[in-house]
């Protein structure tokens, strides 16, 4: 019972879920009423020493009823109107709340999720899924050639174009630089790799206009397939190591984890035949 009186009086609202109002109507609806309460007993305590000392100027029974009716008509009214003006400041305060916290998980350059947002989202998952890391290429050139405006450009109109293929169903985020990574989730592997394919020619497909100057830019990516039998880190890693492997064979291509076995099968039979030799 004492709890239950407890979690009433208590007048805690979430910031980071209302419940399409719930908790403010709740907060409103307690406010009311202990307002009427601490109204009535306040009254009820003031009433009961007038009339010890004889001071009342009324009969005790209609001192009790003005008392309580004036509790429900005043205290109500008053903190009801002052509860919609609390109610208003936080809504407000639960918008502002919601657009840091949104922008506490986005890149300011180019809109997408930051890295914290994209840790976030890499921890969630745990298999049927592909962790692609994507690396413009010779951005450096780019940067020193025509500033980093221009760079801060081509980053933007390639993050537009990665996102456009992988859509809100996939999470897609920039890492930092002219690096970007994306969670491809679902499907069998040939499907998501199919779809990093795409987000691979969309970016070479782009034609950038900069100050009169076209642009145009290409990116690696090194792919990795998401197992809960290998950690987050591991995984990462694997794929970084497969978008080295796209870089050292020519750029612009994708590189799944499957091929470093390859290219190390054939550095082991070059490093054989030149032994043999």
């Amino acid at each position: 019972m004492t709890e239950r009186l407890r979690e009433f009086i208590s007048l805690e609202v979430s910031l980071t879920d209302l419940g399409e109002g719930q908790d403010l109507r709740g907060f409103t609806t307690k406010m009311v009423f202990i307002s009427i309460i601490l109204s009535l007993l306040v009254s009820c305590i003031v009433i009961a020493v007038a009339n010890f000392l004889n001071l009342l100027p009324l009969p005790l029974l209609e001192a009790l009823i003005y008392s309580v009716a004036m509790a429900w008509i005043v205290g109500g009214v008053v903190t009801g109107i002052l509860c919609w003006v609390v109610a208003g400041a936080i809504r407000k305060l639960h918008a502002s709340h919601a657009e840091f916290e949104r922008l506490s998980r986005t890149d300011t350059l180019s809109g997408l999720a930051n890295r914290r947002a994209f840790n976030q989202c890499f921890d969630e998952v745990e298999s049927d899924a592909s962790l692609a890391i994507f690396d413009l290429d010779r951005f450096k050139g780019i940067n020193d050639n025509y500033g980093h405006a221009a760079g801060d450009v081509v980053i933007k109109r390639a993050a537009a174009a990665i996102e456009d293929v992988f859509g809100e169903f996939h999470c897609v985020a920039r890492l930092g630089g002219e690096e970007f990574a994306v969670i491809v989730r679902g499907g069998i592997r040939k499907d998501r790799r199919t779809l990093i394919e795409l987000a691979r020619i969309r970016v070479s497909c782009l034609t950038i206009n900069y100050n009169g100057t076209q642009l145009q830019t290409t990116v690696s990516v090194g792919v990795a397939d998401i197992d809960p039998c290998r950690s987050k880190h591991d995984t990462f890693a694997v794929a970084d190591k497969a978008l080295y492997l796209a870089k050292a064979s020519g750029r612009n291509r994708v590189c799944h984890e499957d091929e470093l076995c390859v290219a190390q099968a054939v550095e082991n039979l070059k490093s054989t035949l030149l032994a043999a030799s």
